[in-house]
């Protein structure tokens, strides 16, 4: 029952994000949306543990490669805006940052103690708190702003999944091969 809830909870956050991001040709929703996706992953990894070390460590493989390859699909979706290929719309900045408040609140209940309730806190209060300001800060010719909130959420993402790959799931992999 759990599990079904956790992946409920997972595909209609990260699909909301997603589908309001390409409804309105909006950047940081779609950088928050993979943003969400990596931090539930890491929330379903500590929802089912304890995990055999191998099972980890595939896990953590596959969903760093998905992660690289989502950070590369955004930043071609920003670079495709800044040449013109993909109109961007930065006209819902209330709603957007209502939906990043919302997913963010999300995450931070289901979080399984205080420690990491904390630290998806903040997680998330730098991730808004970045998204608030640049929207405040938007003017007609600073359309460039919310684009280099995307890459910069991106570019965490794509250090991240890097990090998942290069070391957690090496480390995962090998322990359970000195076993």
């Amino acid at each position: 029952m759990r599990s079904s809830v956790a992946k409920a909870l997972s595909v209609g956050i990260v699909a909301t994000l997603s589908a309001a991001g390409l409804a309105w040709h909006e950047c940081v929703l779609l950088a928050a949306s993979a943003a969400a996706a990596h931090r539930l992953f890491l929330w379903g990894m500590d929802n089912g543990a304890p995990w055999d070390a191998w099972r980890a460590g595939v896990r953590c493989l596959f969903a760093g490669l998905l992660g690289l390859l989502l950070a590369v699909a955004l930043f071609a979706i920003i670079a495709a805006g800044l040449a013109g290929y993909w109109q961007m719309g930065h006209h819902n900045a209330r709603a957007t940052l209502a939906l990043v408040a919302v997913a963010a609140a999300l995450l931070v209940v289901v979080q399984l103690d205080r420690q990491a309730r904390w630290a998806e806190t903040r997680f998330w209060a730098f991730v808004a708190g970045g998204i608030a300001v640049t929207f405040a800060a938007l003017r007609p010719d600073q359309e460039l702003l919310p684009c280099l909130v995307s890459a910069g959420i991106g570019t965490w993402l794509a250090l991240a999944s890097w990090r998942m790959v290069r070391t957690q799931a090496r480390d995962l992999l090998r322990s359970d091969a000195r076993m």
